[in-house]
C-alpha cells in the first residue's frame, strides 16, 4: 500500500545540519528495522535511523526515560552534526495538510507502534527517503524528528551517508536542557 496521492511531502535540504546522539562506540547510522522503533518500516527490507533538526530535538529523543542522568551517561554519548549532502523528499507528519489523510499528532506520541509503523511502511513504499514527524518528549511540540529509510542490512556500511562530524555533548546542550526541561545530570562520584 502506498500513501495518497498529494499526501504532505517536505525537502530536507542537503546543506541543513541535522543531528543525532549515539554512543561512539557505534557507527551513528544506525537503520532500526526490528520494530524497537516508532517509524521502523517493518517487513520491507528498510530500516530508520532516527534523526533531530536541533541537538536539543536529539537529547530529549535519547535521554527520555529519566530527568536525573548519571554525568558518565551524557559522557558516553556522541553528537552528530551531518549535512547530507543531497536534498531527500520526506512525507511531512507535521503539515496541517496531513489530517486530510488521517495523521494526527498521536502517530508520533501514541504507545503503541503499530500505526505509526504501518504509516512508516507506506511512506517507503511510496518512494519517500523517510519522514518528518513532532518529537514526543517535547510537550511544547517545537523540536521535530527525522526518520529517515535505508536498506537495513548494509546501511550502517553504506558510502553515501556522509560521515559528519561526531563530538562530546557540548555543555551548552546540556544547558538548555536543564534550563528548558529541568534535566539534572548528576557528577560522577
Amino acid at each position: 500500500m502506498t500513501l495518497p496521492r498529494g499526501f504532505p511531502r517536505r525537502t530536507l535540504r542537503g546543506t541543513q545540519e541535522i543531528y543525532r546522539i549515539h554512543r561512539p562506540e557505534t557507527a551513528p547510522w544506525w537503520f532500526s528495522a526490528d520494530g524497537s522503533g516508532r517509524f521502523d518500516p517493518v517487513g520491507t527490507g528498510f530500516g530508520a535511523c532516527y534523526l533531530a533538526e536541533q541537538p536539543l530535538g536529539a537529547w530529549v529523543e535519547v535521554f527520555r526515560k529519566g530527568m536525573a542522568l548519571a554525568e558518565s551517561e551524557v559522557k558516553g554519548r556522541a553528537l552528530l552534526t551531518v549535512t547530507l549532502g543531497r536534498d531527500l523528499k520526506l512525507a511531512d507528519l507535521t503539515s496541517r495538510r496531513a489530517l486530510q489523510f488521517g495523521v494526527t499528532a498521536s502517530i508520533g506520541a501514541n504507545q503503541d507502534y503499530s500505526e505509526s509503523q504501518a504509516l512508516a511502511v507506506n511512506t517507503v513504499e511510496s518512494g519517500f527517503a523517510g519522514l518528518r514527524y513532532m518529537l514526543r518528549h517535547d510537550p511544547a511540540q517545537q523540536l521535530y524528528g527525522l526518520a529517515l529509510f535505508a536498506p537495513a542490512s548494509a546501511a550502517s556500511e553504506d558510502q553515501s551517508w556522509p560521515a559528519g562530524s561526531d563530538s562530546p555533548i557540548p555543555r551548552e546542550l546540556v544547558a538548555d536542557a536543564s534550563r528548558l526541561f529541568n534535566y539534572l545530570v548528576l557528577p560522577t562520584p
